[in-house]
């Protein structure tokens, strides 16, 4: 019975030595840069080209009338008249309160569960 265990102990011994070796790492080398001369300048006609293409779309795009502007300005929805300052500390007092409340329900929470 001694045998057969040295035996298979023996077997996965020799298959754990029989590895291959490792790949050999690659030796990667940074590429060399390219440098490209330009001349710094657009290309001729480039300029013309634009505002020639903005012209076009200044035709096509109308201008709104002053009668426009006027019945949008008074359709839209009135301005919001400001809050006052004693609304204001109510709720700064009021998220106070809240914030405090919750401190302390976390607290009591945490003794005691990990603190008892």
């Amino acid at each position: 019975m001694d045998d057969n265990a040295n035996d298979v102990v023996q077997i996965v011994d020799d298959e754990d030595l029989n590895t291959t070796a490792p790949n050999p790492p690659m030796e990667w080398q940074m590429p060399a840069p390219v440098f490209r001369k330009t001349s710094g300048k657009l290309p001729q006609g480039y300029e013309k080209e634009i505002e020639r293409a903005r012209a076009e779309q200044a035709a096509s795009d109308p201008e709104p009338s002053n009668a426009a502007i006027s019945e949008s300005a008074n359709s839209s929805t009135p301005e919001p008249q400001p809050k006052s300052s004693t609304l204001k500390l109510v709720l700064v007092l009021l998220g106070l309160a809240a914030m405090i409340g919750f401190l302390i329900v976390f607290l009591t929470v945490v003794y005691i569960f990990f603190l008892r």
